[in-house]
């Protein structure tokens, strides 16, 4: 693959121009991920005791809602978004996987992915915080984990 950059000062936004070959296999999936990436915010509009703050998406280890309130978690604090767990979902990146109705995790903060008689239990990096996987999203996750491990 060639990648190939120009700029261009009348330029006000980037532009992306992609060539590949005419009978190319993953064509549709290849234009929806730069599309994803292009789109994606760095940052989630939360709040923390009435205070606004944009938390950078690195720092999220999981997005949980219970009822009508949507709680971002990161190691050390717990903050609210105003949105709903769907319509933050959709503009997160891919590496935020939904791992069940109520809850969304960052992949690159999970530690271990761990299969019990009470469930399957997520543990993260640098926190005590754990998070339960429905049986529905179990298989997906484990797969994008391991993905991850052997690219390591």
């Amino acid at each position: 693959m060639k990648v190939r950059v120009v700029t261009d000062k009348n330029s006000t936004e980037p532009r992306l121009t992609l060539t590949i070959p005419e009978d190319f296999p993953q064509r549709e999936q290849l234009v929806a991920a730069l599309a994803k990436i292009s789109l994606t915010p760095a940052t989630l509009p939360v709040s923390q005791h009435g205070q606004a703050v944009a938390l950078p998406l690195t720092a999220i280890m999981f997005i949980e809602a219970t009822g009508h309130n949507v709680a971002v978690h990161t190691p050390d604090a717990v903050y609210r978004a105003s949105d709903s767990l769907t319509a933050i979902a959709t503009t997160l990146p891919t590496n935020f996987q939904r791992v069940s109705k109520s809850a969304v995790v960052n992949v690159q903060r999970v530690y271990s992915l761990t299969k019990t008689l009470t469930g399957n239990l997520l543990a993260f990096q640098q926190s005590p915080k754990q998070l339960y996987v429905s049986r529905r999203y179990y298989r997906p996750l484990k797969l994008i984990l391991e993905q991850k491990e052997s690219s390591l």
